[in-house]
């Protein structure tokens, strides 16, 4: 039976590479993606096939980090063997501009992605990615 992982900001350059490579160890991968008026899949059109075909190991669900009702939901109907929280806001002058925002989602969106794992009670592995710009000018 193949392993499962999830991956938020699986729309992102590192989000990407990483399902490209645990789909090519024969993985099945869930990308979590935020409902939005630009659908940006342009990084996963090259591994990315139709989920009613059969034999698709790719599927795109929609979630949100601001959500931890929804990732609740895709935890428990997922079943991750592996989650990777590539997501954030990533734009660094957003980020000057709107830094509650940015703290909600970065911060708090960890949180609400750990605490879906341990309402669910489902076991699975979990990185966390982060970036030291998400101190600003320390």
């Amino acid at each position: 039976m193949a392993k499962k992982a999830l991956i938020t900001g699986i729309t992102g350059q590192d989000g990407s590479y990483l399902a490209e490579l645990l789909l090519s160890k024969g993985y099945e991968v869930y990308g979590m993606i935020r409902r939005s008026s630009s659908f940006n899949t342009a990084r996963l059109e090259h591994i990315y096939s139709d989920p009613h075909e059969s034999g698709a190991r790719m599927h795109l669900v929609y979630g949100d980090l601001n959500d931890g009702s929804r990732l609740n939901h895709l935890i428990r109907t997922t079943k991750p063997d592996e989650i990777y929280n590539l997501g954030a806001q990533s734009h660094v002058r957003v980020s000057f501009d709107v830094p509650e925002f940015t703290g909600d989602t970065t911060g708090l969106g960890v949180l609400r992605l750990l605490d879906a794992i341990r309402e669910t009670g489902h076991e699975c592995k979990f990185y966390q990615a982060s970036s030291s710009e998400m101190f600003g000018k320390v």
